[in-house]
């Protein structure tokens, strides 16, 4: 029982080979802040839109992660005109983002995707 006493005050480290209920935890990565939408959109329009589709009134939502946690979901839309001149509605599409980076953008679909979302104007850079 002495012998356990000098013991009682240290942790083992998370690599060590006591059982996990002994181990000290590895520390929690911090939590990574929300991407900038609006910056991201600006910086990737023409991968989201038609180049010829002349988006205007581009509005974004925040940024909310995914159910899976390992990246970031909004959503975006603007009114866009056709390949003939002629105003279209408002298209919608669902962005994901990692790391920064947009990395699939898919269209809305109506009344399941970014229905009740808060969206924001984007402004165009200066």
């Amino acid at each position: 029982m002495l012998a356990a006493l000098p013991l009682a005050g240290c942790a083992a480290d998370s690599q060590s080979r006591l059982p996990a209920f002994m181990r000290a935890r590895a520390p929690e990565p911090p939590p990574e802040s929300p991407p900038d939408v609006a910056v991201l959109v600006r910086k990737s329009l023409d991968m989201i839109f038609v180049a010829t589709a002349q988006p205007r009134d581009l509005e974004a939502t925040p940024a909310m992660r995914t159910e899976r946690g390992d990246a970031w979901t909004a959503c975006v839309r603007a009114q866009i005109i056709s390949v003939a001149g002629a105003r279209l509605r408002r298209q919608t599409y669902r962005l994901t983002i990692r790391q920064n980076e947009i990395i699939d953008r898919r269209r809305a679909v109506p009344g399941r995707d970014c229905v009740s979302d808060d969206y924001k104007p984007i402004l165009p850079t200066k």
